[in-house]
């Protein structure tokens, strides 16, 4: 073998490499486009336990949900959420005056969450309470209600 018949050999075989792998990232992101892009959320609606699961007095704070439920002996359950209405932060509620507090901006919330002062351009959510056959609270985040909706229990 020649110089000249090498190189046309190892420059052929460099070529039909290159093409082969180009092919194959093509496919590839073929296969990939094809498969759709998906984004599973939790659920909406959740069960949170027993009513003698929750003392009467400073809501009860579920991390993981981000809600806040509260128990009245005269009232009853309510469920508020827990992200701030200006850029989704988690609020603190205080037991000294009763108020729901951002801590990202500055925004406070009064007890039935309406939007006192700050940057937060609405009220807080508050959910429906409802309780299921089981004797368990659910709460269902796809249905706002008003502040002032209660479940006796």
């Amino acid at each position: 073998m020649n110089r000249r018949s090498f190189f046309k050999l190892s420059w052929g075989t460099v070529g039909v490499g290159a093409l082969v792998s180009a092919l194959g990232v093509s496919f590839a992101a073929i296969l990939r486009f094809l498969k759709p892009n998906v984004f599973y959320e939790p659920p909406q609606a959740f069960k949170i336990g027993t009513p003698g699961d929750f003392p009467f007095g400073a809501p009860t704070f579920l991390v993981e949900e981000k809600i806040f439920i509260f128990r009245d002996r005269e009232k009853g359950f309510s469920a508020a959420s827990a992200v701030c209405t200006h850029l989704g932060c988690t609020v603190a509620h205080f037991q000294s005056d009763q108020k729901f507090h951002c801590p990202c901006h500055g925004s406070v919330f009064g007890a039935d969450g309406a939007a006192q002062h700050g940057p937060a351009p609405r009220a807080l959510d508050w959910f429906e309470v409802t309780l299921a056959r089981d004797g368990q609270l659910r709460v269902d985040k796809d249905k706002v209600v008003p502040s002032s909706y209660r479940l006796m229990v």
